[in-house]
């Protein structure tokens, strides 16, 4: 666990983290990219994002966060958050939304996240619909562009040749997955098929409160969790930073520490159905 010692940072993006998620409605764009409202309720944003970070012998095994849809204009917030707990996490980004953030993927990269691919332009992978309703029709090599075209601007970003790919809205089926195989990118499920596959997802785009997050999350923290959460929202994402710090007090109760580096067995057992 790597020691992170930017209490300024953190403390000056927390005033603005609480004024931000204080606001009693607020109306974001859900995953599925249908507008829902989000009323925060007791307990929901308040807090200061950061104040006992993981400080533990990490015993217990390891956990990892993923946040999708960004680099978004709350993913500084997320990274300062991130930065005063001690975790490393896993950011899932579409290449269009790099262009004027260049330097919050940099950061990214500094401060010890991965980066992964969550296509260019945040289609369906399996049907080619768009999020403004628009179509493509899905070939190989529509599926390599929306692909390599992220991994290109993550890259001239700053970041890694990518090797994990999310698929937006879940959606993924064999012929996806075997281009993203090609570009040398493994899949990692923001949700499984069964309880056992043990990733969390907080739903935290669907009009969900901080304390719903942590009610959602803390149960399930054991060895090999991966917990889903979004950097590239409105106050979706404030309420995930804002539930991070109660994620993180369980965490240290029982031994578990943060890691980036992503289990093998992360499909979800998604691909199994297309047998």
């Amino acid at each position: 666990m790597r020691n992170r010692a930017k209490a300024a940072v953190v403390a000056a993006s927390t005033v603005t983290v609480v004024a931000l998620a204080g606001a009693s409605q607020a109306v974001v764009q859900e995953h599925s990219d249908r507008m829902v409202p989000v009323t925060d309720g007791a307990g929901t944003g308040s807090g200061p994002a950061a104040e006992r970070p993981l400080s533990n012998d990490c015993s217990g095994g390891h956990v990892t966060f993923t946040f999708d849809d960004g680099p978004g204009r709350n993913t500084p917030e997320v990274l300062d958050a991130l930065d005063g707990l001690g975790i490393d996490a896993v950011f899932f980004w579409n290449g269009r939304a790099v262009e004027g953030r260049e330097s919050t993927v940099a950061r990214a990269v500094a401060e010890g996240h991965v980066i992964g691919n969550h296509s260019y332009s945040h289609p369906d992978l399996t049907t080619g619909v768009l999020p403004d309703g628009s179509e493509e029709t899905v070939t190989a090599a529509w599926l390599r562009g929306e692909l390599q075209r992220t991994d290109d601007a993550l890259v001239a970003a700053g970041a890694p040749d990518p090797a994990l790919y999310r698929p937006p809205y879940g959606a993924v089926d064999t012929r996806v997955d075997e281009v993203a195989q090609e570009l040398g990118l493994r899949l990692v499920m923001p949700w499984g098929l069964r309880a056992e596959d043990n990733i969390v997802d907080t739903r935290d785009t669907e009009g969900v409160t901080t304390q719903q997050i942590i009610d959602t999350t803390t149960p399930r923290l054991r060895d090999g969790t991966i917990i889903t959460m979004h950097d590239g929202q409105g106050q979706a994402t404030l309420n995930s930073i804002a539930a991070l710090q109660a994620i993180v007090d369980t965490m240290n109760e029982r031994e578990l520490c943060a890691t980036a580096d992503v289990r093998e067995n992360a499909t979800g057992r998604v691909l199994d159905t297309y047998g």
